[in-house]
């Protein structure tokens, strides 16, 4: 697993991607409700403890994303092994060369 240093360029990569958040319509989790309930009934402690896990898992959410990334751009990086470019560039060895006389010479007569 890569470091938090490396991972921290990776963070919010995709924002840029989402719509704004104005124009989206947010829905509340489990958690976010639990943590206004809490603060409603005036259970300071039970409020932090559920901010410090909303916390928690958001950050984990970035981490995972950014490690996503952070994977497809090492796979990006890698160069290609050199059995796979051979083999796009190679033709065939049995080649189409004699059907290709064959179809030309056998379509003279129609042109």
């Amino acid at each position: 697993m890569a470091a938090l240093d490396t991972l921290q360029k990776y963070f919010g990569v995709d924002d840029r991607l989402k719509p704004p958040v104005c124009s989206k319509v947010m829905r509340k989790s489990r958690l976010e409700q639990n943590l206004d309930e809490a603060l409603s009934r005036g259970e300071i402690q039970q409020a932090e403890k559920l901010s410090d896990s909303l916390a928690t898992r958001e950050i984990a959410v970035k981490i995972t994303k950014a490690a996503a990334y952070h994977r497809h751009m090492k796979a990006q990086e890698e160069p290609q092994s050199p059995q796979d470019t051979a083999n796009k560039t190679k033709p065939p060895a049995w080649g189409f060369e004699a059907k290709k006389r064959w179809e030309t010479k056998s379509n003279m007569g129609y042109m």
